[in-house]
């Protein structure tokens, strides 16, 4: 079956209502405060701020943090597709399975670390009020009735299915220190193999020979496991995006009118941006995958 190739960038991930409103306020709230008498570049220059400004900030920060993940997703992903400096890492025996398998670690983390980060931008927009280690999605989902967002609830547990194996690969490192994947498996202890006899650890004998078994394996198993991390990559980046636009009317909500007065010329811009970029909920998720997922490879690709 030929797999669809989906590509989301980082900008396309903010073209949203939420990210586009937000960072906008936050840009006109801070030139704004540096206007007030008080004003000091050595201090956070917080007590200058109304309740709405510092919620507002709040918010930014939380979407910043977002912002960096999805940064570190991106890097992880460069890495794993270029195996830079191949003669330096040999030489300290560092195999190419040892450096895609390395940055997929760190791949993995930060697609987790989203997820955490969604239970706390929901926390904090909706004011629920969990704290530390209670804010997480058992006990969002116990407040499902007042947040009223079955859309949002949708695409939290969908990116849990979609995302299941980056999150058990995760909690495999993280608290049984077990970093590796499956598609390297058959392939991993004759990529060493060939370091060695490079070293002359070993007689200069390789393995992987330019047309042998051995190479079209090492090829094979790399292809499958970068379809692997392009699939995941784009369903994090567009879940992203798809539980920022679902956030977008709460968000709105929650602009106080002396806001919406105090920066109308900003609020004018925004709406002017929205349009412009406005976010259709249309896209597939990317489930074809030969690791990804236990559904079938024939099964149809789910919209919303």
């Amino acid at each position: 079956m030929v797999m669809n190739k989906f590509y989301m960038s980082l900008d396309e991930v903010g073209k949203n209502e939420f990210y586009i409103a937000c960072l906008y306020l936050v840009k006109d709230i801070i030139r704004d405060v540096e206007k007030r008498e008080g004003f000091n570049m050595d201090r956070n220059n917080y007590h200058l701020l109304t309740d709405d400004e510092i919620f507002i900030l709040g918010l930014y920060n939380i979407l910043n943090s977002i912002e960096n993940c999805l940064f570190s997703i991106e890097n992880a992903s460069i890495f794993m597709k270029h195996f830079f400096g191949k003669n330096y890492f040999e030489k300290y025996q560092i195999s190419s399975v040892d450096y895609y398998q390395y940055h997929y670690d760190v791949f993995c983390f930060k697609i987790s670390t989203l997820k955490d980060l969604y239970y706390k931008l929901i926390n904090y927009l909706y004011g629920l009020k969990l704290k530390g280690k209670n804010c997480n999605w058992r006990e969002i989902e116990k407040k499902k009735d007042e947040i009223n967002n079955p859309f949002l609830f949708y695409l939290i547990t969908e990116n849990y299915n979609r995302l299941s194996i980056i999150y058990n690969s995760r909690n495999d490192s993280a608290h049984e220190g077990k970093i590796g994947h499956k598609a390297f498996n058959d392939i991993a202890p004759y990529v060493m193999i060939d370091i060695y006899a490079k070293n002359k650890i070993i007689e200069n004998n390789y393995v992987i020979k330019s047309g042998s078994f051995w190479e079209y394996k090492y090829k094979n198993s790399r292809k499958q496991f970068l379809e692997e991390v392009d699939i995941c990559k784009y369903n994090a980046f567009l879940f992203t995006r798809c539980i920022l636009c679902s956030l977008s009317d709460k968000f709105a909500q929650s602009i106080s009118s002396d806001i919406k007065y105090k920066y109308s010329e900003t609020c004018g811009k925004i709406i002017q941006e929205i349009q412009k970029n406005r976010c259709s909920i249309n896209q597939r998720i990317w489930t074809e995958w030969e690791y990804c997922s236990n559904t079938d490879s024939n099964t149809q690709e789910k919209q919303y």
